[in-house]
């Protein structure tokens, strides 16, 4: 039975800062209740077309937020993504099927088809809580992990020098390669001027952290590099992402991808990077040979799973 003393209500702009402590809170308790960083949530609520006073949903108690549930738009794919964050301690309490009841309503008013959310795998109880509110599992997705230190990458500095960084003015550029490279992708929203120029306008991220492999200067492939939320203190961790990976169509099977992707890696390591990360579609057969043979390994893994809307 739910406790009728949680709220469940629109988030609100003075609603951030307790977002963000409810995320640090859950962090220190190691509890693996989301596939959704920091840094996403962030960068997330400032996304064009997002507008998170109609599409983020809190739960409330006492005037501390201990849950929400953010319903993503992407409406030209006719879809919405679900992230979630709960507080360990207020589980159990049934405002979380009130989250998701909200979500789901206001995913049928965007005259969406699908919604799709991402839980990670060990997090039986979010896996079951989903399946129960009608979501099945459609996809596993891996998340790898290197460790930079080691010698995997002999030949890094001869590839990187066939790679240049992404240039101000250039984001046009990236919208088209990165469309291309990920055309007919399960899942892929295709990307918009508007949101490239908000992603890389930000304050821990950059163009230069976008390299290219370019034929004649027309780019043919490109790796988004990312450091974790908070410069200094991922750094100070050393820990980056390999955020997006593709390569055209037409230019596949010629090694645009280990170039490429090598030339990343090598950018991060300039600037302190120890561990990387990446998240790949275990279902992507030639991006999970690429990432084992350079040295990636399997950390952990997460869940997608899909309600249809009628």
């Amino acid at each position: 039975m739910s406790d009728p003393a949680y709220i469940i209500r629109n988030y609100r702009l003075e609603d951030f800062d307790k977002l963000v402590q409810l995320w640090v809170e859950v962090e220190k308790l190691r509890q693996a209740c989301s596939c959704t960083s920091l840094q996403d949530l962030v960068e997330g609520l400032g996304l064009p077309n997002h507008f998170p006073e109609k599409n983020l949903f809190v739960a409330e108690i006492g005037g501390n937020i201990v849950g929400y549930l953010d319903v993503m738009p992407e409406l030209n794919i006719r879809r919405v993504v679900l992230s979630c964050l709960l507080h360990p301690e207020h589980r159990r309490k049934g405002f979380a099927k009130r989250l998701i009841e909200r979500a789901v309503h206001r995913a049928r008013e965007l005259k969406v088809k699908i919604a799709h959310v991402n839980i990670p795998q060990e997090s039986a109880m979010d896996n079951r809580l989903f399946s129960e509110m009608g979501f099945r599992f459609v996809r596993h997705f891996l998340e790898l992990r290197m460790d930079l230190s080691e010698d995997h990458l002999l030949k890094i500095n001869q590839i990187a020098s066939t790679c240049r960084r992404l240039r101000r003015g250039e984001e046009d550029k990236l919208v088209q390669i990165q469309n291309r490279s990920f055309a007919n992708t399960w899942g892929y929203s295709p990307n918009i001027i508007e949101e490239i120029i908000y992603r890389t306008s930000l304050p821990n991220c950059s163009p230069e952290d976008i390299i290219l492999a370019c034929d004649a200067d027309k780019p043919i492939g490109y790796c988004w590099t990312k450091i974790n939320f908070g410069d200094k203190k991922a750094i100070s961790r050393g820990k980056g992402r390999i955020y997006m990976l593709g390569v055209d169509p037409d230019h596949r099977g010629k090694g645009v991808g280990k170039q490429v992707l090598l030339a990343s890696l090598s950018h991060l390591k300039s600037k302190g990077i120890r561990i990387v990360e990446l998240t790949v579609d275990s279902e992507n057969k030639t991006a999970c040979f690429l990432y084992r043979s350079l040295g990636f390994e399997v950390h952990t893994s997460s869940l997608w799973y899909e309600k249809v809307l009628n």
